[in-house]
């Protein structure tokens, strides 16, 4: 069995994600990773001293140094604000989650410290507050992701840890609102940017999450530390020494998978504070002989993305999911309900349910049974089954329908295990999902594209993140409307704000988890 395998991430993943044909395709990242035989492994490039000059690293590194907010462009300050809407929702509803308050419990609970844990009234170190801020964001795996440049659309989950690590970083600094901005929109880019020139293949077992966002929080944290690009640079370096964390928990259908968001949170800021300490990290964080991309990657796919119009077109997530449900789930959730919808079915004459999907889908996650734990949510989330079935049941997808009550439903399971998996017919793109009736009726209903909340399908409009946002509020039960309604007026004005010292006080006096029963 090769190391390396040939289909990359983009390839594997996206198609999966965006359900259709619209696959971002990259030039094989095969100058830097030669390809093995058959039953070999692939050797790597042997370790060896990164370029004198820092390379990319430096040029990047400079970059974060030198960013100004008046050099950002007004949509895309917009298009932060929404984000920040986005995530922030998801902490709040997060708080009912499944063991969100134990987890804050350990990481937040370390004596007190400058900034927030939200959900408990607690203080810590910037760092222990960004990763349980992150991890409680991803909670439902609900909160904004994908990212494009240039053209590549590629599956990301970065805007928890970005938007939390700022917020801690910024809360610490008592940093105004633009600078705040100015270092999320920093690493926000820089996530989309290492990603989206990435050739990560996704059968290396490694998740996308740390591989790209513990960088881009260590990029946040040296610009609100204020570090020069010499020690932005020593940050990024040793941000990438601190990158760990696979898809197996996934699999396993465990909950690690929401701590590696939180972990490279904490990285990051980690890597950051030790540059200011006057620790150094690698020279060349991106591509030297065993940095980023040819150590955790088959290599650099497409290297100009790191620098192309850098300081003037500013990246970040744009798919604001509807759902929360693995996104490999959307097409498929989106088929599901058109089909009810058309056709007025009732879930009681549904005899079976034949799903079909590209043929690399049916080798992800979303298709192996479903099973109870040892994380109930985690085996929901990522399983196609699971969504199909609850959105032909109830007419959609929602964060009350991964409750026990809901999801051991009798009817439930029943649809489920009247669904079947089947790759599509040849040349067929999306997916298509086949009901058939008790009475001996099929009903069939195709989407042969992107689901619709992408941006270059319909996208989100700031109405419906809002009605997200209020969603969420009224699932986690313990915040006010009054209050969330300050919280997004704050967001609103957010640029104008003299001190985020303020606004993420306003948050860790709103958010609590819930009261425990005795």
């Amino acid at each position: 069995m090769t190391r390396r395998g040939t289909l990359d991430r983009r390839n594997f993943v996206t198609a999966a994600v965006l359900g259709a044909g619209g696959v971002a395709t990259a030039p094989a990242a095969s100058a830097q990773i030669a390809t093995a035989a058959p039953g070999t492994l692939a050797p790597r490039r042997l370790p060896g001293t990164s370029t004198t000059d820092g390379g990319v690293g430096l040029r990047i590194a400079a970059h974060v140094a030198a960013a100004r907010y008046a050099d950002i462009d007004a949509d895309s300050i917009r298009d932060a604000k929404l984000r920040l809407i986005d995530v922030i929702g998801c902490a709040i509803g997060g708080l009912r989650g499944e063991g969100g308050a134990a987890a804050a419990a350990v990481i937040g609970g370390t004596g007190g410290g400058p900034a927030s844990v939200l959900g408990t009234g607690q203080r810590a170190a910037p760092r222990d507050a960004a990763m349980a801020n992150a991890l409680l964001a991803r909670t439902f795996d609900f909160e904004v992701m994908t990212v494009v440049v240039d053209g590549t659309q590629v599956p990301s989950h970065h805007a928890p840890t970005t938007v939390m690590s700022a917020l801690a970083m910024a809360e610490a600094q008592r940093a105004d609102g633009k600078t705040f901005l100015t270092a999320m929109l920093v690493g926000d880019d820089l996530a989309a940017r290492t990603l989206a020139a990435s050739g990560i293949d996704f059968n290396d077992g490694w998740d996308g999450v740390p591989l790209h966002a513990t960088m881009a929080s260590a990029a946040i944290a040296a610009r609100l530390l204020k570090l020069d690009a010499a020690a932005t640079r020593h940050a990024l370096g040793m941000a990438v020494d601190q990158i760990g964390g696979t898809v197996q928990s996934i699999w396993d259908g465990a909950s690690a998978w929401k701590v590696q968001q939180g972990n490279s949170a904490r990285n990051g800021i980690l890597a950051a504070e030790m540059a200011s300490a006057g620790w150094s990290g690698m020279a060349d964080p991106l591509l030297s002989p065993s940095g980023l991309y040819a150590q955790f990657t088959p290599g650099c796919a497409r290297p100009e993305l790191l620098t192309k119009n850098l300081g003037r077109d500013w990246h970040g997530e744009v798919y604001f999911k509807p759902w929360p449900s693995c996104a490999a789930n959307h097409p498929a959730i989106e088929c599901a309900l058109a089909l009810r919808a058309k056709n007025r079915i009732d879930p009681a004459v549904i005899d079976a349910i034949r799903v079909r999907v590209a043929p690399h889908v049916l080798k992800l996650f979303i298709a192996k049974p479903l099973q109870e734990g040892p994380s109930p949510h985690s085996q929901a989330n990522f399983n196609i089954r699971f969504a199909c079935a609850t959105a032909l049941l109830r007419g959609d997808l929602t964060l009350e329908d991964y409750e026990a009550t809901r999801r051991l439903d009798p009817a439930l399971a029943s649809l489920i295990d009247r669904i079947t998996l089947e790759p599509l017919p040849a040349g067929g793109k999306g997916v298509i999902v086949e009901v058939r009736t008790v009475d001996g009726r099929t009903i069939t209903e195709a989407l042969p594209g992107k689901p619709r909340g992408y941006p270059d399908v319909a996208g989100s409009t700031r109405a419906q993140i809002e009605a997200k946002f209020h969603k969420q509020v009224a699932y986690a039960g313990t915040v006010s409307a009054t209050a969330a309604t300050a919280i997004l007026q704050r967001i609103d004005g957010i640029d104008r704000e003299p001190d985020m010292a303020a606004f993420a006080r306003l948050l860790a006096d709103t958010l609590r988890f819930p009261e425990t029963k005795a």
